[in-house]
């Protein structure tokens, strides 16, 4: 399924010197999810998902230290996959409560 989310993922990734998460904001259902995976499985090596609703320690993780020294290495243990810079991306899904996470990834 093509969505014109797909241009604007696209060129949020060819930023790539700015290194900045991306905050995908809507109303519920619509697809944002879909269309965030869909984006990662056809433009990454590998892509690691995190659900805050399904796994509330992942909280817990942010609490303690919000540097990505410290986060990757954990995030890589809790999903079972390697986690590397340029090739992967990291979705975090539910997360509207997680007020350190954009500051964690502003690398």
């Amino acid at each position: 399924m093509k969505r014109k989310v797909e241009a604007q993922l696209i060129a949020w990734k060819n930023k790539s010197s700015e290194r900045q998460p991306l905050l995908v904001n809507g109303a519920r259902q619509v697809g944002k999810t879909y269309s965030v995976l869909e984006f990662g499985r056809t433009h990454y090596e590998n892509t690691v998902y995190f659900n805050f609703d399904t796994n509330p320690k992942l909280k817990q993780t942010f609490d303690e230290d919000i540097s990505p020294e410290y986060l990757v290495p954990i995030l890589s243990h809790i999903s079972s996959q390697t986690i590397v810079r340029e090739t992967t991306l990291i979705v975090f899904d539910e997360n509207k409560k997680i007020v350190p996470l954009y500051a964690a990834f502003c690398i």
